[in-house]
């Protein structure tokens, strides 16, 4: 089993340069736990709800004075849709990242999160 066979097409992102506030609004208006902060077309970073959550606590700045760009995590590992779900989540481990983002051709095509493997491995009914 590949990466494109698990993988969410529909990659939720906003642009750098946006406040914190409406990424948060975002990730709860789509319920939604990840954020893919872009560039164009260029990947600049991720931003989750626990980075929100973390960083957030720590910054001394208020809240809706806060850009993505400042608490993102960056830069994005990136695998190829053909990886194998084996070796992604190998390398998910041996990275301590809980998303993973699918390109192709230098294009993000998806997304692999952890719930994603947990529904793969209802699936097979080990």
């Amino acid at each position: 089993m590949n990466m494109k066979d698990i993988m969410s097409k529909s990659v939720v992102t906003i642009t750098k340069g946006c406040m914190i506030t409406e990424a948060a609004d975002l990730m709860k208006k789509k319920g939604i736990s990840c954020l893919v902060i872009t560039c164009g077309d260029i990947i600049e970073g991720i931003i989750t709800e626990r980075d929100v959550l973390r960083k957030i606590v720590a910054n001394q700045k208020m809240f809706h004075q806060i850009d993505v760009s400042e608490i993102m995590s960056a830069p994005v590992v990136t695998v190829d849709e053909d990886m194998s779900v084996h070796d992604a989540v190998n390398m998910m481990q041996e990275k301590h990242i809980r998303r993973i983002v699918i390109a192709k051709d230098e294009k993000m095509i998806g997304i692999v999160t952890e719930s994603d493997f947990v529904k793969v491995l209802r699936k097979i009914k080990i």
